[in-house]
């Protein structure tokens, strides 16, 4: 079964209004184990529940992953160019560089299930939710721990669908 992906509301709404530029804000990734459910309604990072449905709560703790607001563990993604159009496949899209994090885990392990692409603003009761891509579980294990946004199984870069 291919790993869930989406597009947060109230994100593509800023998008929609300039309130979050791709291209110019820092826009983040982070992790979160397979017990954090998506939902497209949710809005912030912190909503304060310390539940499932919660990404905060259910941020990773390994090695080598600071979680949190303006954690290490949260990677700066570099997205290359504007908004590109597929007229071809009926979709715009945008590139994400891919991201790596080094040594993830070893001394303490999770199981990453998501990641999530985030606009930390003030903290995380602020910070706005944009993109959710699941990936299969997969455990840290002291090893580099890769996503490949363009053609990895992660779901591949940020797209519009128009159809």
């Amino acid at each position: 079964m291919p790993a869930t992906a989406g597009w947060y509301h109230k994100a593509l709404a800023e998008i929609g209004d300039g309130d979050i530029d791709l291209n110019s804000n820092t826009i983040k990734a982070m992790l979160v184990s397979p017990s954090y459910v998506y939902d497209p309604d949710h809005t912030v990072i912190d909503n304060g529940a310390n539940n499932s449905t919660d990404p905060s709560f259910n941020e990773i703790v390994a090695t080598n992953y600071t979680g949190g607001f303006a954690g290490a563990g949260r990677k700066t993604l570099t997205i290359t160019g504007g908004a590109t159009v597929d007229n071809t496949n009926d979709y715009g899209y945008w590139t994400i560089t891919d991201v790596t994090w080094s040594s993830l885990g070893g001394a303490t392990n999770a199981t990453v299930g998501a990641l999530i692409l985030v606009k930390e603003i003030t903290n995380d009761t602020a910070s706005r939710l944009i993109a959710y891509l699941g990936i299969t579980n997969r455990a840290t294990d002291g090893n580099d721990f890769p996503i490949n946004f363009k053609s990895g199984a992660e779901g591949g870069n940020l797209r519009f669908s128009s159809v």
